[in-house]
């Protein structure tokens, strides 16, 4: 797709004056990892609630998935490194509180940030991606195993969609709880916790969450489910020599 028609311009005018608060938003709002720029320590991020405990198994077959449900949260790095993504149901006294597998993707690139108007599925150039992906009709725009765009209610053209580069997933559990599609390696144990590590270069990420438990889309359960992630980020070796130099003066100016 290269653009909208243009007779569709004017139904753009009047969606910015009403589809801004009649969807889900992606936002990064209270779920910023922040920029790392060398020997940062982890980053958490505790109790952002889940919407449901589907979503993220929703976005992994041939009909994508609605946006909405699931939760980004956003990280920059300066350097290649190792990222470790650990994340939890929201525990008390060592008790997993509700029922939530959480299963995650990340990409490379971001969700419009403000000022600009933020994406969501609902709106023309939005829907224009979605329209023009084979197979069968899609839910919504996102793709848990894959690339992906979506755009908001000023874009026009495919140049104004925003998009996610798939890097890789983890998923809680077996096939028994996330659904038919084939290939999707689970950790085996679906008890409400994930951890995995990638390597992966400099640049700008969006981490999506949602939960894992394909069949409870069935009757639309969206009962919030409380997660907890960190971010542990390690340097490449390779980066580790190239920031030796500048630790090194850094300590000597504090011990002098």
């Amino acid at each position: 797709m290269n653009s909208l028609p243009a007779t569709r311009t004017s139904a753009i005018a009047l969606c910015l004056l009403g589809c801004a608060t009649a969807n889900a938003h992606i936002s990064y709002t209270g779920r910023n990892f922040g920029t790392f720029a060398g020997g940062e320590a982890p980053v958490t991020i505790l109790d952002k609630v889940i919407a449901g405990n589907w979503a993220w198994a929703d976005g992994t077959d041939d009909d994508y998935g609605p946006s909405e449900y699931v939760r980004a949260y956003r990280f920059t790095l300066m350097y290649d490194a190792r990222v470790t993504f650990d994340i939890s149901a929201t525990t008390t006294g060592g008790t997993v509180l509700g029922d939530l597998l959480p299963g995650f993707s990340f990409y490379r690139g971001l969700a419009h940030l403000p000022p600009a108007l933020l994406d969501h599925d609902e709106n023309l150039v939005s829907e224009e991606w979605r329209n023009s992906q084979p197979g069968v009709p899609k839910e919504g725009n996102f793709r848990a195993l894959g690339d992906w765009k979506i755009g908001n209610d000023a874009g026009l053209t495919a140049a104004d969609l925003s998009s996610f580069t798939f890097m890789g997933y983890g998923v809680d559990g077996t096939s028994a709880n996330f659904g038919p599609t084939p290939g999707i390696v689970g950790d085996g144990l679906a008890d409400g916790h994930i951890i995995k590590t990638f390597n992966v270069p400099a640049g700008d990420y969006t981490l999506f969450i949602g939960g894992a438990d394909y069949a409870a889309q069935v009757g639309g359960d969206l009962t919030g489910r409380g997660v907890n992630v960190t971010l542990s980020v390690i340097p490449e070796p390779a980066v580790v020599v190239l920031l030796l130099p500048a630790v090194a003066s850094l300590l000597l100016g504090r011990r002098r």
